[in-house]
């Protein structure tokens, strides 16, 4: 069975999800859920890197790491460090390649797999697949009323 078979199969009526009970929104709350998974190319460097969404809780582990504090005519300024939030973004959000494989470690003389990103992805690259962790992460889904979904 396809993954697009299998989605149609699980996809309720408009009827059906407007008479759901508390009891059946409980049980699907239960039930597991996959992590969204995507393949996009590099077609500079001619390989595929999969990418998978990160939950709430990972991403702000990696904003926290990123985010360096200093003091500015007394006060505390937090700034986002950009190119590390994208580059562990990414790294923690890879399925495939592993970035931290040991050949490319000592191949490129690097000592983590947010160094190899950064060496081997342009500025562009990193700000797109982040902007795709994102993505999978939920956070370009629209939630739809159900008002819209009677219409």
């Amino acid at each position: 069975m396809t993954k697009e078979n299998k989605n149609l199969e699980i996809e309720m009526t408009e009827e059906e999800i407007l008479e759901m009970t508390e009891d059946e929104i409980i049980n699907k709350l239960l039930e597991p859920t996959e992590v969204p998974e995507r393949t996009y190319m590099i077609d500079r460097i001619g390989i595929p890197i999969t990418l998978k969404g990160l939950s709430e809780r990972e991403i702000q582990r990696i904003r926290r790491e990123c985010t360096i504090e200093r003091k500015h005519r007394g006060q505390r300024i937090k700034e986002l460090n950009e190119e590390e939030f994208n580059a562990a973004l990414i790294e923690a959000a890879t399925v495939s390649p592993n970035w931290s494989d040991k050949r490319l470690l000592s191949n490129l003389k690097l000592s983590s797999g947010k160094e190899v990103i950064k060496r081997k992805l342009l500025a562009g690259e990193m700000m797109a697949l982040a902007d795709k962790v994102m993505e999978l992460s939920g956070f370009d889904d629209e939630l739809e009323e159900i008002d819209n979904i009677k219409n």
